[in-house]
């Protein structure tokens, strides 16, 4: 998925504008969840996602949403990971 439409997809699920983040390797984080439902377009880099469901690796142009409440943690690739990331 390119930028354009993901800003598109943002637009009709109804989530805000979103935010770039980069974020260096590090080990894996805490479990946790969010108090807003999170949709992420992968720009550079990879990390790995892990909940119920399993362990799922997203790199560049990759595409996920995280809904709130949901228990999961990630870890970053060894290059790091630049992203697009917008709440509702």
């Amino acid at each position: 998925m390119d930028e354009e439409q993901f800003r598109q997809e943002l637009k009709e699920q109804g989530y805000g504008d979103p935010e770039f983040m980069e974020a260096g390797p590090g080990p894996i984080k805490e479990l946790h969840t969010h108090d807003q439902s999170q949709m992420v377009l992968v720009l550079s880099g990879e990390f790995i996602m892990m909940n119920d469901s399993g362990f799922t690796t997203y790199g560049a142009g990759d595409c996920y949403e995280n809904p709130a409440g949901t228990l999961h943690t990630e870890q970053i690739g060894p290059n790091g990971v630049s992203v697009l990331l917008a709440k509702k």
